[in-house]
Formats: C-alpha cells, structure tokens, sequence
C-alpha cells in the first residue's frame, strides 16, 4: 500500500483505532498504530486493488497483537502448549501446507502459525486444492512476511530452504526441512508433498509431547 495515496492514511487511522479498542489489554494506542504503519509498509508490493493490500494490512496488524496476546498468556501458564511457526520463501506453498495440517493433526488450542520471507499474493491454488482433497480448510489464511511478533510467540520455527536463512532468530528451536520430492510439480507433485508434510507435522507434533493424528 502507498501510505501518501488519497485516503490511505485515513483508512490506517481507522484500522488503527479498531485495533487499538480490541487490543487495548495487550498493547497501548501508540504501539498499535506503528504495527498498523508497518504491516501496510509490509505490502508495498501489492499496491494493487485486486490485492486488497488495506484488508491484509488489517489481517496482518491484528494477527501481530495476536501473537503478542498469545505470549504474553502462555508465560503465566505453567503447561503451555507449544507453538509452531513455518516458514518458506514466499507464504503460499509449503508453509502454508504444513500449518493447515499441523492445526489438523492437533487438538485446538494449539498455536499454528506461518510466514513469508517475500510474501506471495495469495496461497497457491494448488496448495487449497491439494489441502481440500483431506478436507482441511485454509479458510482465514494469507500469505503474510515474517515478523518479531510471530516469531516472539513459537516454541519452534521450521524453515523450508528460505533462500534466506533464518539462523539470526533468537528464541525459538529452529528446524529445516528439506523435502525429498523437492516442491513437487503438478497435481501428483503437490500430493505427494502434502502426504510428506502430514507425516513430518504428525512427527514434529509428538516430539513436542501433543497427540497428534495424520489429517
């Protein structure tokens, strides 16, 4: 989104002001409004209306002061449960696959989230498609750029060949994950990489002490 373009601002201003309400326990007004500048600073690449960078903006914004919520509710827990974060280089493939069925294989209640380095438009069709097929559901999810909030919140961050790795992040047990078929290509390509992926969420899952059951 282009901040100077007619209206922006007062659209940031209002997006800022909602959140800002919903959020007023986890962060003050200031804070929000910054999280707000820098989200839609996140999708200057999609300065485009059929991209709806104003609504990712807000998605973005309010999933940042979830995952500060989040961390702030699992420290005064004794019992948390862990949480995940994927990662790939541009938040529409294979990181979008792995957190659809690692929130199917667990119970609810467990933190699942994924990033971007470069964040794509939106998920790949294939991805949907193949993620269809078990009758998991991406419904609510976006291709959205890594962020310290995202990363302040996971247990564990698995990164697929980013091109940029992300061995600078402080915190969280890091894993990378090479997939043995490559990205896969096609339809027979995308299956087997999200048959792979279920398998590996499943392991990583109960390693991490949570049942788990392949979607």
């Amino acid at each position: 989104m282009t901040l100077h373009a007619p209206r922006a601002l007062d659209v940031l201003d209002r997006i800022s002001e909602r959140l800002a309400r919903r959020y007023a326990r986890v962060a003050p007004a200031e804070q929000v409004r910054e999280l707000v500048l820098d989200s839609a600073r996140r999708y200057r690449h999609l300065d485009h209306p059929t991209a709806h960078a104003r609504a990712l903006t807000a998605q973005l914004a309010a999933d940042r002061l979830e995952a500060l919520r989040w961390r702030a509710a699992s420290q005064g827990r004794a019992a948390a449960p862990p949480s995940f974060l994927f990662v790939c280089a541009g938040n529409g493939g294979r990181s979008q696959l792995a957190a659809a069925l690692m929130r199917a294989a667990v119970a609810p209640g467990v933190r699942v989230a994924s990033a971007g380095v470069d964040p794509v438009a939106r998920i790949l069709p294939a991805v949907i498609e193949s993620l269809d097929e078990l009758g998991v559901s991406t419904v609510g999810e976006y291709p959205k750029p890594i962020t310290p909030e995202f990363v302040a919140a996971a247990d564990v961050v698995v990164q697929f060949d980013c091109g940029d790795p992300l061995d600078h992040l402080a915190g969280p047990a890091l894993q990378t994950w090479s997939l043995a078929g490559g990205a896969g290509s096609g339809k027979g390509g995308m299956r087997r990489t999200r048959d792979e992926l279920a398998q590996a969420v499943v392991r990583l899952a109960r390693q991490r002490g949570l049942e788990a059951v392949e979607p």
